[in-house]
């Protein structure tokens, strides 16, 4: 179908539907041969709120491997959730609560101690860090795939409820616009791949990268190869269209800056998903307080979206088209 010039193309998601089928994502490509934009989304924290099921499977996961209960164990663990991906937060985990170092509870502590210099090894394959780090992860994934299966077949409205709607709202207002999206996230295929169909979002995405994609680095390595999928399909890609959309400014938004093509700086467009005016005001007390952070915003566009602001209307819909200036807010 061509229209103004523009041509709107099929393309089929990799990701299975609850309903065992595989659906068609539309594509519009624009007068220079590209789409609009290709987006990038992070899922925790993004797209959705999944802290029980997380809270649920930590706990059980660190109850088999040490057989006793941690008080809080939840609560330390969400506070590594930025950390860039999943190798990394059970070296932190098992660095906490098997080897004593309760000093990790802070994550920017752990990176100054642990991760900056380790990084590789935790990372790549091959090296007894990471070997360690992902038994706890393939367990891990097996174990929160579970409950979310428990909790779909005894309660599936809990994820509708889950959903941060402004956002999905973002999502399906893309597709609408016939951008191809993707999904990039810290968590294991199995786990990813189950919630992936109780939320919806092969409706939405073309593919969803996940742990195993990110061996040897954070999302930013994740992002070529989602683009060489593209590439693969007969897309043309523009690098300067490249949107990430993400909770963590270093680990979502970050991973767009250090993305390099060829060595070529790549400047891309930022939305960091923030909860309320509270959190816009830690994020920007932050980048003035951190090179890295600060360095990130100068090399890219990036607003916050602050959730709480999107006016919903009376069907519980959010409106994205007004009042705009409430909810973005150039960093």
């Amino acid at each position: 179908m061509e229209e103004n010039n523009y041509k709107l193309i099929n393309i089929t998601s990799k990701l299975q539907s609850i309903d065992g089928t595989y659906k068609q994502i539309p594509i519009t490509i624009t007068e220079d041969g590209t789409p609009r934009a290709v987006a990038f989304f992070d899922i925790d924290k993004t797209l959705a709120e999944l802290k029980n099921i997380h809270g649920a499977a930590i706990r059980a996961l660190f109850k088999e491997f040490f057989d006793k209960d941690f008080e809080g164990i939840e609560d330390v663990y969400f506070k590594g959730f930025r950390l860039g991906n999943s190798f990394r937060e059970f070296d932190r985990m098992d660095g906490i609560y098997n080897l004593g170092h309760d000093e990790w509870i802070d994550p920017d502590v752990y990176v100054k101690e642990r991760m900056n210099d380790k990084k590789k090894e935790i990372d790549g394959e091959g090296t007894e860090d990471h070997k360690l780090a992902k038994i706890y992860l393939d367990r891990y994934v097996q174990i929160a795939s579970k409950i979310a299966d428990d909790i779909y077949k005894n309660d599936p409205d809990e994820f509708e409820l889950s959903k941060i709607k402004p956002v999905m709202a973002l999502a399906k207002l893309y597709k609408t616009l016939g951008v191809p999206m993707f999904g990039m996230t810290a968590n294991g295929k199995e786990f990813v791949h189950t919630i992936a169909k109780y939320l919806g979002l092969p409706d939405l995405f073309i593919d969803i990268a996940t742990d195993e994609d990110m061996v040897g680095g954070g999302k930013e390595i994740i992002i070529p190869k989602l683009i060489k999928q593209l590439e693969d399909m007969g897309i043309q890609v523009s690098k300067e269209k490249l949107v990430v959309v993400g909770d963590s400014l270093s680990g979502d938004i970050g991973s767009g800056y250090r993305y390099k093509d060829d060595e070529n700086e790549i400047t891309i467009k930022g939305i960091l998903v923030l909860k309320d005016m509270e959190e816009l005001s830690k994020i920007k007390n932050q980048i003035s307080n951190n090179p890295e952070l600060s360095k990130i915003i100068k090399n890219t566009d990036t607003e916050a979206f602050i959730v709480d602001n999107v006016k919903i209307d009376n069907n519980g819909t959010p409106l994205l088209y007004s009042g705009r200036e409430n909810f973005l807010f150039k960093l």
